[in-house]
């Protein structure tokens, strides 16, 4: 695990920490790819099942699409573990995702490029604030997808405190420098 400082520059100061509670991060995150997963797992087994009847080894050819159908359906597992592996840092100069672990993955985004906050599920124990967007360039149809501080505790004051913090950066950012 990471820790805190570890992620920001020399002369950089924290404004806010946390971790995402990591079941709600499966469920936020994998339920979609879930759902989709139990019919296209069920179809693999029962072609599968059907092709080992039948001459020849043809069941092999159902072993990939069986494999991809548990992925779907354990992808809130996935989430889980990446959760229990995932830090969110809030800086008076950027935002910082970062997920440790076999597949680390650092997202570092300056406060001057955020151009919307969303704030999710305010309501809830666990929130999301939303700042970015991924762009998907495969699956035109499913669109883009935001993302962010996902399944946070007090959503709502790292919501204020982050549009704070754009708004002082750019609030330096246009003072004229002499």
């Amino acid at each position: 695990m990471t820790s805190e400082s570890s992620l920001l520059d020399a002369g950089e100061r924290l404004l806010w920490s946390g971790r995402p509670d990591a079941t709600h991060l499966a469920i936020r995150k994998g339920w979609m790819t879930f759902l989709f997963g139990i019919p296209f797992l069920a179809f693999a087994l029962f072609w599968t099942s059907a092709a080992s009847k039948g001459p020849g080894p043809f069941m092999l050819f159902g072993v990939p699409f069986i494999a991809v159908g548990l992925a779907l359906v354990l992808s809130p597992v996935w989430y889980f573990m990446r959760g229990k592996e995932t830090t969110y840092v809030l800086s008076p100069r950027r935002t910082i995702i970062d997920i440790s672990g076999p597949f680390a993955a650092r997202t570092s985004m300056p406060l001057n490029q955020i151009r919307f906050v969303e704030l999710r599920n305010a309501a809830s124990k666990f929130g999301d604030v939303v700042f970015f967007e991924i762009v998907s360039s495969h699956y035109q149809s499913w669109g883009n997808r935001r993302d962010g501080f996902v399944a946070i505790a007090s959503a709502t004051h790292v919501e204020r405190l982050l549009r704070q913090a754009i708004e002082k950066a750019r609030a330096s950012a246009s003072e004229p420098s002499e």
